[in-house]
């Protein structure tokens, strides 16, 4: 029994860590070396923003996601490709949009050789429509967006993106 209850407390310890907020105040991005330095507070910022519901009252959110874009916009390590093919599904709400960009973000970290565009972007789609599926709010998604789940759920988003 106690086993299982060391066990249990160990996995809750892992699952609420995981969606802790670095302090982001103590990073400054005013050197080039400092994005390069801020990558892995990058991606537990990313993965904040995915263990967190969309709300538009957290503050917290609104920090780590500000810090997100300061960070997209500034690295010289990193490329993002914010095309409006991809991003106009997600126009219609900027939670939806920043969303967009962590997953671009997490797929260009975790494959920092694959420097195409069109891999990138469906790498991204592939983390966030699920997510978004989960956590945002349906009401406001377009006709565009419910058939880019669609067909990212049916195995068909290189082929509905890229015709």
């Amino acid at each position: 029994m106690r086993k299982i209850i060391f066990a249990f407390l160990l996995l809750l310890s892992f699952n609420v860590s995981g969606q802790e907020l670095p302090n982001l105040k103590n990073i400054k991005l005013n050197k080039k070396a400092s994005y390069k330095h801020a990558e892995p507070t990058v991606l537990k910022v990313v993965d904040y923003l995915f263990h967190t519901p969309i709300e538009r009252k957290n503050r917290s959110r609104s920090n780590a996601g500000q810090f997100l874009v300061d960070w997209m916009n500034g690295t010289s390590d990193h490329v993002f490709y914010l095309e409006e093919k991809e991003t106009s599904f997600f126009n219609t709400d900027s939670d939806l949009l920043l969303m967009y960009m962590a997953a671009l973000t997490k797929y260009s970290l975790d494959q920092p050789t694959d420097k195409e565009k069109r891999t990138q972007a469906l790498g991204a789609m592939n983390l966030v429509l699920p997510y978004l599926y989960q956590q945002s709010d349906k009401k406001i998604w377009t006709k565009e967006l419910w058939q880019l789940y669609d067909a990212s759920k049916n195995g068909k988003l290189k082929e509905f993106l890229y015709p």
